[in-house]
């Protein structure tokens, strides 16, 4: 690790950016974890999603970077406002089904519908996704190094480096 990176947390409902070397964190659970990524510019991106729609309406506008229908507009237009108009990929993970013991739908579908609203999002922006790890039941620890866009991928006890990034 670069003695100069910083590292920059990424909560729950967040969205954060960061430029080489810092480097990108975020846990998830159920929760989608979008990563974009600029390989020219060493820009990328986190938005951590917990639900795919605002289920009340009102909320969004409260909580943007909560609902994967109003955080990945927001992900895209940061980037944006750092010049990177185009030349991004995205990787997903998280979206596991973390309440399978509990009989809620609701609570057993989140994963699932975290994934889904992302995938949909993305084809629709023409945004390839060229890695994911996404579903079971494991949460999930991802650290994106800006200086060459590899992550740590951390499940299960298991961590392994993912070096794919265009």
């Amino acid at each position: 690790m670069n003695k100069d990176a910083k590292i920059i947390n990424v909560g729950i409902a967040d969205i954060k950016i960061g430029k080489s070397p810092s480097i990108l964190r975020t846990t998830l659970g159920s929760c989608i974890g979008v990563v974009l990524y600029h390989p020219e510019q060493k820009i990328g991106a986190i938005s951590h999603i917990m639900l795919a729609k605002d289920p009340i309406g009102k909320d969004k506008l409260k909580n943007p970077g909560k609902y994967g229908e109003t955080a990945l507009p927001n992900l895209i237009e940061m980037l944006e406002k750092e010049g990177c108009k185009s030349g991004y990929s995205a990787r997903i993970f998280g979206g596991a089904s973390m309440f399978k013991n509990i009989t809620s739908n609701f609570l057993q579908n989140i994963g699932e519908n975290n994934i889904s609203i992302v995938r949909e999002f993305l084809s629709e922006r023409r945004i390839p996704i060229i890695v994911e790890d996404v579903g079971g039941h494991e949460g999930r620890t991802i650290s994106v190094f800006l200086d060459d866009g590899r992550i740590l991928l951390k499940k299960a006890g298991i961590e392994k480096y993912l070096y794919r990034v265009k």
